[in-house]
């Protein structure tokens, strides 16, 4: 199963979808930063600055990887990986810009769990697609490789995920604001956080099981 091969005749369509992804990531950059530096007066319900690092690390990240992933494996990353990343943004920045957070219990944990889910994701396709390849299953069974993608997925997801309450603790510390929350307020996001992680991990071992195909991106 190839989630991220696309034939020739494609690429046009498909370029032209990962542009306006980027289009759309850097006018949200462009009006956080706006926003941040007081140009543009609209409201948030944290900070604009939160916004800003989260919204530049995310892109950075996204590039640097469709980078190494074209200059491996000679063509794109598949479009779906830009989308779903974007739409992950767009909820955590929509939560904060029309106060949904505040209005509704449930968007902060619903964007906690859909964003981990997402992140996890995305990084066991990229570690299952080439960087695994570095690793060594002399001593693994035949679904070494699935595991360990999985293992370093996982626990990439959940140190992003605590890196994020560190940035938010900081940004209290220097800028006396409010973004933390409680002490369970944080462990509430830690928690979805790690399950969204785990379900990502029981979803593509039920495909396994089901399908008995080690490499399921490759």
């Amino acid at each position: 199963m190839n989630f991220f091969g696309i034939g020739n005749k494609d690429k046009i369509n498909i370029l032209g979808v990962i542009n306006f992804a980027r289009f759309l990531f850097v006018a949200l950059i462009v009006f956080e930063i706006l926003n941040f530096l007081k140009i543009l007066q609209f409201n948030t319900q944290f900070t604009w600055l939160g916004l800003v690092i989260t919204s530049i690390f995310t892109l950075a990240v996204l590039e640097m990887t469709a980078h190494n992933y074209r200059k491996k494996k000679g063509h794109y990353l598949h479009w779906s990986v830009w989308v779903i990343i974007t739409i992950a943004l767009a909820l955590d920045a929509a939560g904060d810009f029309f106060h949904l957070y505040s209005r509704y219990d449930w968007w902060d944990q619903v964007v906690h769990y859909f964003n981990s889910a997402i992140i996890c994701f995305t990084l066991f396709a990229v570690i299952n697609a080439f960087y695994i390849d570095k690793f060594k299953f002399s001593l693994l069974l035949k679904e070494g490789r699935l595991k360990l993608a999985l293992f370093l997925a996982t626990t990439a997801t959940v140190s992003l995920g605590a890196l994020y309450e560190m940035e938010e603790y900081l940004e209290d510390v220097f800028f006396h604001t409010n973004r933390l929350g409680s002490g369970a307020d944080t462990a509430n996001d830690l928690t979805l956080d790690i399950l969204g992680a785990v379900t990502v991990v029981a979803i593509v071992s039920v495909y396994y099981f089901i399908t008995h195909k080690r490499k399921i991106i490759d």
